[in-house]
């Protein structure tokens, strides 16, 4: 069931370690990265989240020039890995592309199958792009594998339209799987502190997507069960293991801490053995407000804040990752900082 936290004092909290989200930075002017860094730093921000890919040499000089800005802002980065279109075979195609895909998830280009990647093509990629930054003297300090892949809009091994069946469950868990673990061996040769997450969850809601495009209750039909594989562990094993489980809360904005608090429960109560990295989280619209109870984003948000705090005394979390910087904390045209980035100010400058 959904209930209210009492709210606590902000002053009173110990606030949890914030970062700050910006997607696609690398491809932007250098100009707009180096402003953008400087205000997330100046707004007490310990952590910053984007992806780091490259497979032409341009692109993998843009994920380093992106790294350096952010080592240079004094900032820690959580760098999401993904595959790239290149690092399927030749001739693939994702199967769900196409109009109803795009009314769904915003793209119509479809999903790839993680179970169809070439890891030995995706490895050579990954370690250009690692071996370019510790050759640079640049530090990348932890990993995400992945983003939403319990999502069929981000994973096209999700069944599309259908629940899973035990037999495309092992498909989807073998696909993920086996490409965590050859992200994480490059990653262990290049940065062997940095810390490795799993995916954020994406935990789509069983009673709006129907017919189901996601593996329902995610944490413990898909995360947990990485644990054993036919026999493998994905997630702890002789020769790397995670450190955290990445997890996306975008609360139902009339009951921010009501519906968070469930969110964050259920995904502790499946993968309570190590910190859960809160990747993402916001809400899914400026225009959800001013919500049902009157309550503007800015007020929206630190009742977010302010929940995150009272659960971390049950829950362990890790870095808070705000998204995003872009619309949210600074105007996507101006780059003016919105007012939103007064509380976020606040509540870092507490710690």
């Amino acid at each position: 069931c959904l209930f209210t936290l009492p709210l606590i004092p902000l002053s009173v909290q110990a606030a949890q370690e914030l970062g700050i989200d910006r997607s696609g930075m690398s491809k932007l002017s250098e100009a707009y990265q180096a402003k953008a860094l400087a205000q997330i730093h100046a707004l007490h921000a310990t952590w910053f989240r984007d992806g780091v890919s490259g497979t032409t040499p341009e692109e993998v000089a843009k994920s380093v020039n992106l790294v350096r800005l952010v080592n240079q802002n004094n900032l820690k980065m959580l760098a999401i890995i993904g595959p790239s279109w290149k690092d399927f075979d030749a001739g693939y195609k994702n199967p769900n592309a196409g109009e109803a895909f795009g009314k769904r998830c915003g793209w119509p280009q479809g999903s790839g199958e993680l179970s169809k990647v070439n890891l030995n093509t995706f490895a050579q990629h990954l370690r250009a792009v690692l071996g370019a930054v510790k050759a640079a003297g640049l530090t990348i300090d932890a990993f995400e594998i992945g983003n939403e892949y319990d999502s069929n809009c981000f994973n096209g091994d999700v069944p599309d339209g259908h629940a899973a069946s035990e037999e495309e469950m092992i498909t989807v868990l073998r696909g993920y799987g086996d490409f965590l673990k050859t992200a994480a061996l490059i990653i262990r040769d290049y940065f062997p502190q940095a810390k490795i997450v799993t995916f954020g969850i994406c935990h789509s809601d069983d009673r709006y997507d129907k017919p189901p495009h996601h593996i329902s209750h995610p944490a413990a039909n898909f995360v947990a069960r990485l644990r054993n594989v036919n026999g493998f562990n994905y997630l702890d094993n002789s020769l790397y293991h995670v450190d955290g489980y990445g997890t996306h809360i975008y609360p139902w904005p009339g009951n921010p801490a009501g519906h968070m608090t469930a969110l964050l429960q259920e995904d502790a109560a499946a993968l309570s053995d190590k910190p859960l990295w809160v990747t993402e989280w916001s809400f899914m619209s400026h225009s959800q407000f001013p919500n049902g109870k009157g309550q503007t984003l800015d007020q929206g948000v630190e009742e977010m804040l302010v929940t995150f705090d009272s659960l971390a005394r049950s829950i362990a979390l890790g870095p808070l990752m705000f998204y995003s910087y872009n619309g949210w904390v600074a105007d996507p045209t101006t780059q003016q900082l919105e007012p939103l980035a007064d509380v976020f100010s606040a509540y870092v400058g507490r710690r």
